[in-house]
């Protein structure tokens, strides 16, 4: 039987979605497995397809932009892949097109985009709204990375509730503690990194709640040798913070390093004293996952599944005015035993969260929507 995933997300950014994607597609092609997987990817990723061990399924050049891409998705795509005999479509970002009629797995990490707009472009509410109700409907099954996802699925789409299977992401096993004092100090370099840091990793958008963040430090700042890094890409609505920054009292302490490579992740991670993500809602969040694995703790807030996939082995500080935050991170710094209580099972959490572990799941589930 043969199973398409719809890859065309992947090249266009690199957020959590598309880091998720990209992991179940590199495990797909490597567990073995008697299904035949190929990736519906734009042309310039059909080499990576190959190097993963999947069927490159080499989208027209059109998909290279979003609106092509999206047209693509929902017009053209069902009757290309029915003539190429595929079984089964998983659509791993939201959405499925109208009108393919086989068996159809769905992945949704969140809502955010249906039931708090405010948070998200409007160009993406509109997508969303247009395409996500219909996906839920059509789909065999719908994934989901958390009970959280799964209780905001069940409110909104009541009868899609027994088709809902929640599958955790993972942590990528690249994601260990680096302690190459050369490699810690060629990433402090190349992004300008201070000694001693506290990290945000993330796009800089308004659901992540930087604003907070950055107020939170500057009321500790004095308290703390400790600067603050700002990773991410500078996303929609992001003018305000960013003049906030450049008007901080503490403005030589704030770095902003823009988007983080890859391979310099890890380094990162475990050269940052804490994490923090006091994100006003997250349908999973991989960064506090990924911390933890190369052994640096994490604060998150309570907001969406945070607490749920996190919080027995972070720090949890609720959502509320940037004092509490403030307050729990100083609190947190000033009791190291604490701190490596975090670490430690931090660790053992996302020992278990695997992506392998996670593509199983998945492809248990292809059997069971293809009846094998």
């Amino acid at each position: 039987m043969k199973v398409a995933l719809d890859g065309l997300l992947l090249g266009e950014r690199h957020s959590g979605v598309e880091t998720a994607i990209e992991e179940l597609a590199h495990d797909l092609g490597t567990l073995k497995t008697d299904l035949q997987i190929g990736l519906v990817c734009r042309p310039q990723y059909a080499p990576q397809a190959e190097q993963m061990g999947l069927q490159p399924l080499v989208a027209p050049q059109l998909t290279t932009n979003r609106l092509g891409r999206i047209g693509f998705e929902q017009m053209l795509m069902s009757r290309w892949l029915q003539k190429g005999g595929w079984n089964l479509l998983h659509g791993p970002g939201y959405v499925l097109p109208r009108n393919w009629r086989g068996p159809a797995v769905l992945t949704v990490y969140d809502l955010i985009a249906l039931q708090y707009p405010q948070w998200c472009k409007c160009s993406n509410v509109l997508h969303y709204r247009a395409v996500v109700p219909s996906s839920i409907h059509q789909a065999t099954f719908v994934v989901v990375p958390s009970e959280t996802t799964a209780r905001a699925v069940t409110t909104m789409f009541p009868r899609a509730a027994h088709r809902l299977r929640t599958i955790p992401l993972g942590v990528s096993r690249r994601f260990q503690p680096v302690t190459d004092a050369a490699m810690l100090e060629q990433v402090r370099e190349k992004y300008h990194l201070p000694e001693h840091f506290l990290l945000y990793l993330g796009n800089l958008e308004p659901k992540k709640n930087v604003e907070a963040l950055v107020t939170a430090f500057e009321q500790i700042a004095y308290r703390t040798q400790h600067a603050l890094v700002l990773s991410g890409a500078g996303m929609w609505k992001c003018r305000r913070l960013l003049q906030m920054i450049e008007r901080s009292p503490v403005r030589d302490r704030i770095v902003r390093t823009g988007p983080i490579a890859e391979p310099d992740l890890p380094a990162l991670y475990s050269d940052a004293s804490l994490l923090i993500q006091w994100s006003w809602y997250e349908g999973a969040g991989l960064p506090p996952l990924e911390a933890m694995a190369c052994g640096t703790p994490a604060l998150v807030s309570d907001g969406g599944a945070l607490p749920e996939l996190a919080g027995q082995a972070a720090e949890v500080v609720p959502l509320g005015p940037p004092e509490q935050l403030a307050e729990g991170i100083l609190a947190l710094l000033e009791d190291p035993q604490r701190c490596a209580q975090i670490v430690q099972k931090g660790r053992h959490l996302a020992d278990r969260w695997t992506w392998t572990r996670h593509a199983l799941q998945v492809i248990a589930l292809y059997k069971e929507a293809l009846g094998v």
